[in-house]
């Protein structure tokens, strides 16, 4: 589950470009966050992606879907470090991909495929 840092509220950044969604998971991956749970579908990377990261008991949830792009769920601190590291500043809004409905299928997924 999403830590809410120093007591802050969970955002989500929305309609960013591919290219700069798995840039962001690139170079956390690269700063030890760990893939926890990564969609791995058919359709993976072409219509659809979901990805887990985790470090130091706090996750940061992808969403990425080839018609609204990339979102990303995090605590505002968080968020404001990914924009920094980045130097970009993400529209917040309405998650598309990143909807209660979808985590909770996922993270059933991300169990199955842990101890199935």
């Amino acid at each position: 589950m999403i830590k809410e840092a120093y007591n802050s509220p969970i955002v989500t950044a929305t309609d960013i470009t591919t290219d700069v969604w798995v840039q962001v998971i690139k170079k956390l991956v690269a700063e030890a966050w760990k893939v926890t749970y990564k969609y791995d579908n058919f359709d993976a990377g072409i219509d659809y992606d979901f990805v887990i990261l985790e470090k130091d008991g706090e996750e940061i949830l992808f969403g990425w879907d080839n018609w609204f792009e990339g979102e990303v769920q995090s605590s505002e601190p968080k968020m404001i470090e990914i924009e920094q590291m980045m130097n970009q500043s993400f529209k917040r809004g309405e998650s598309q991909n990143l909807t209660p409905g979808l985590i909770t299928l996922h993270r059933k997924w991300q169990v199955e495929n842990k101890w199935g």
